[in-house]
C-alpha cells in the first residue's frame, strides 16, 4: 500500500514538473517570438528564428491567432531573405489565413503576399492584393504600409500594361513620400518604387533610385539586404546594355550572398553573371556561372528561375558549338515551361524551339512554336501588332522567319499558299525595316550631335587653370567625370582628400578676410606641389579634393606629405599664435567601387595619415 502511494506521489510530481517546464517553454517562445518580430526583417536568417517560429506554428492551439500569424510572418521573412521566394509566399498566405486581429500584422502579411505574387508573375492577384492592402492601410492610417501597398499597385499596373494608371499611382506615391519621409521605411519603399520604374521601362530612373538606396544602406549600416539592392540595380544596368556596370553589380550581389551564406541568393547572382558574360561573348565563363545557378535551382525546386537558367544555357551551348547538349537542354526547358507563367525574357524559348524544329525539319512543330511566341508576345505587349512582332523576329541576327518560310515552302503541300503569305510578310518586313533604319540613322545622328555639343561644353567648363583651385561645383563635376573615365578605360587613378583639422576653430576666432588670406596661401602651396596633369579643387571651406590619373597612392602620398610639411612650416602672420593643422587620406578605387560619391564618403571618413 505504501509503495502504491509512493508511486502515485512520484508520478504526480513528474507531471507537475513537466507542466511547469511546458509553461516556462511557452513563455520563452512568446518572448523570443515578440523579440524577433520587432527586429529588422533583413536580419532574420538564422536557424534560431525558424526553431522558435516552428514551435509556435506546430502548436497553434496553445497560442493566440496573432502570435501564430507572427510566427508565419517570421518564417516568410527568413525564406525571402534566403531567396526561397515561393516558400516565403506560402508562409505569408498561411499566416493570413489565421485571421489575426492586429491590423498592422494583417498588413504585414498582405504585403508579403503581394511580394510573392509579383515574384511568381501573378500580376492580377498582385493588383488585387495591393489594392486591398492600400485600402486597409489607409483606414488604419499606417503611412508606411499604405505607401508600400500603393507602390506594389504601380508595379501591378505596369506589369498589366496599364501605363496611365501606373504613372498616376507612381506620381501619387512619390508626392506622399516627399511629405512623410520620417514615418516610412525608405529603403523598402524606394526599392519597390525602383521596381515600378523598371517595369515602366524607365531604367535610368531605376538606377538613380537604387544608387540612392545603396547610399542609404551604407549610411544607415543596413547591409544585410544590400545584396538584393545590387541585384536590382544590376538588372537595370543589364536592360540599359551597360554590361560592365551590370557585371560589377551582380558580382557585388554574389559576394554579399556568400558573406551571409545565402546559396539561393548567390545562384540568382550567378544567373545574372552568366547572362552578362553571354552578352560579352565570354561563353566558357558564362557556362560555368549558369551551371552553378542551375544546380542550386534544381536542388531547391525553383522552377521559374531554373527555366531562366536553362534558356541561358541553351544559348551559351549553341554559341560553344555543343549542339547536342543544347538540344537536350532546350527540350528540357520546353517541358519545364508548361507549368510556368513566362516572363517577357523567357518567351525567347519559343524562338529557340522554332529554330530547333526547323533544323530537324519538323515544320509543323516549328510553326506552332512561332505562333505560341507571337501569342505570348501580344499578351505581354498588347499595343504592338503582329506585323511588328514578325518584323522584329525577321530582322534579328539570324533571320528566323525567312529560313522557316523557305523550308516550309519546299516540304509542305501548302507551299503556294504559304509562299504568298511569306511574300506579304516579307513586304511588311521590308517596309518596317526601312522605316526603322531611317529612324535609327536620324536618332544616331541627333545623338552624336548632342553628344559632341555636350562634350565641348564639359571640356570648356573642365579646363583647369594651373595656378588656381576649382570651386566646389566644378570640383564635383570633374571628379565624377574623371572617376567614370578611369573605370571605363580601366587605368589607375588615385584620389586624395585633405582637410584643415582646426578650420572650425579658426572660423570662430578670425574674420572672413583672414580666412580668405589663409585659403589663398593654402592654394598657392597646393599649386606649387602638384603637377599640371593633376586635378585639385575645393569641396567646401577647409576641405580639398585631389585626383591624380595614372598614379599610385604611394606616388600621391609623396606630394601630400610635401604639402603637409609646407603648411606646417608656413608662417601665417594674421593667425598670431594659431597654426593650420591638416590631415589627409589617399586611396585608389577598385572595380567594386561603382559610385564615385560613395567612394569619396568612405575616403573622407578614413583616419588621418600621419607621416
Amino acid at each position: 500500500m505504501k509503495r502504491m502511494l509512493l508511486g502515485i506521489l512520484i508520478n504526480f510530481c513528474i507531471l507537475l514538473t513537466a507542466q511547469a517546464d511546458a509553461i516556462n517553454s511557452d513563455k520563452n517562445y512568446r518572448q523570443l517570438l515578440d523579440a524577433y518580430y520587432l527586429q529588422d526583417k533583413e536580419l532574420l536568417m538564422t536557424q534560431g528564428v525558424i526553431d522558435v517560429a516552428q514551435a509556435v506554428v506546430n502548436n497553434p492551439n496553445q497560442y493566440s491567432h496573432n502570435r501564430v500569424a507572427k510566427a508565419f510572418s517570421l518564417l516568410s521573412d527568413v525564406a525571402f531573405n534566403r531567396g526561397n521566394l515561393s516558400v516565403a509566399l506560402q508562409f505569408a498566405q498561411d499566416g493570413s489565413e489565421t485571421e489575426p486581429a492586429d491590423v498592422d500584422l494583417q498588413l504585414d502579411l498582405l504585403l508579403k503576399i503581394a511580394r510573392g505574387y509579383y515574384v511568381q508573375g501573378k500580376y492580377i492577384q498582385l493588383r488585387e492584393t495591393s489594392q486591398k492592402a492600400a485600402w486597409l492601410a489607409d483606414q488604419a492610417s499606417n503611412m508606411n504600409y499604405h505607401l508600400q501597398a500603393l507602390a506594389y499597385s504601380v508595379v501591378a499596373y505596369a506589369l498589366n500594361d496599364d501605363y496611365p494608371l501606373a504613372v498616376k499611382e507612381l506620381t501619387k506615391v512619390e508626392s506622399i513620400l516627399s511629405q512623410n519621409q520620417q514615418s516610412v521605411d525608405q529603403i523598402t519603399l524606394l526599392e519597390i518604387i525602383a521596381e515600378a520604374h523598371f517595369y515602366l521601362s524607365e531604367y535610368d530612373n531605376a538606377v538613380e533610385l537604387l544608387n540612392h538606396v545603396l547610399q542609404l544602406r551604407t549610411t544607415m549600416s543596413r547591409t544585410a539586404g544590400i545584396g538584393r539592392s545590387y541585384h536590382l540595380i544590376a538588372n537595370a544596368y543589364y536592360q540599359l546594355q551597360q554590361y560592365d556596370d551590370a557585371y560589377n553589380a551582380f558580382w557585388q550581389s554574389l559576394q554579399f550572398a556568400k558573406q551571409y551564406n545565402l546559396p539561393i541568393r548567390a545562384a540568382y547572382a550567378e544567373l545574372g553573371l552568366g547572362q552578362v558574360l553571354y552578352q560579352q561573348q565570354q561563353f566558357t565563363l558564362a557556362k560555368v556561372r549558369l551551371l552553378n545557378a542551375h544546380a542550386v535551382f534544381n536542388q531547391h525546386n525553383l522552377v521559374r528561375f531554373n527555366l531562366s537558367a536553362k534558356i541561358a544555357l541553351v544559348r551559351v551551348l549553341y554559341a560553344l558549338g555543343k549542339s547536342a547538349e543544347a538540344d537536350s537542354m532546350l527540350l528540357s526547358a520546353q517541358s519545364l515551361a508548361k507549368d510556368v507563367v513566362l516572363s517577357p525574357q523567357q518567351i525567347v524559348l519559343f524562338l529557340l524551339l522554332t529554330d530547333y524544329y526547323s533544323e530537324q525539319k519538323l515544320f509543323v512543330q516549328a510553326i506552332e512554336a512561332q505562333k505560341h511566341y507571337l501569342t505570348l508576345y501580344q499578351a505581354l505587349y498588347p499595343n504592338v501588332s503582329v506585323r511588328n512582332s514578325l518584323a522584329a523576329i525577321a530582322t534579328s541576327g539570324s533571320n528566323k522567319a525567312k529560313k522557316l518560310a523557305l523550308n516550309l515552302a519546299e516540304q509542305s503541300q501548302l507551299s503556294l499558299a504559304f509562299s504568298e503569305k511569306y511574300h506579304r510578310q516579307q513586304t511588311w518586313i521590308i517596309l518596317l525595316a526601312s522605316m526603322l533604319s531611317c529612324s535609327l540613322i536620324f536618332i544616331i545622328y541627333c545623338f552624336f550631335q548632342a553628344h559632341r555639343k555636350r562634350l565641348n561644353h564639359y571640356y570648356d567648363e573642365l579646363e583647369l587653370p594651373q595656378t588656381h583651385l576649382t570651386q566646389a561645383v566644378q570640383t564635383k563635376r570633374w571628379y565624377q567625370q574623371q572617376y567614370k573615365m578611369a573605370r571605363k578605360y580601366q587605368y589607375n587613378i588615385s584620389v586624395a582628400y585633405l582637410k584643415v583639422e582646426n578650420w572650425q576653430e579658426l572660423s570662430f576666432r578670425f574674420n572672413r578676410k583672414v580666412l580668405a588670406d589663409v585659403s589663398q596661401v593654402l592654394a598657392t602651396i597646393i599649386d606649387e606641389n602638384f603637377d599640371a596633369e593633376d586635378y585639385a579643387g575645393v569641396i567646401s571651406d577647409g576641405e580639398y579634393l585631389f585626383l591624380c590619373p595614372h598614379q599610385t597612392p604611394e606616388q600621391v602620398l609623396i606630394k601630400l606629405t610635401r604639402i603637409k610639411q609646407a603648411i606646417k612650416t608656413q608662417f601665417f602672420a594674421n593667425l598670431g599664435d594659431y597654426s593650420v593643422n591638416v590631415i589627409f587620406s589617399i586611396a585608389a578605387p577598385t572595380i567594386q567601387d561603382i559610385d564615385p560619391y560613395v567612394f569619396l564618403s568612405r575616403l573622407s571618413e578614413c583616419s588621418a595619415i600621419e607621416k
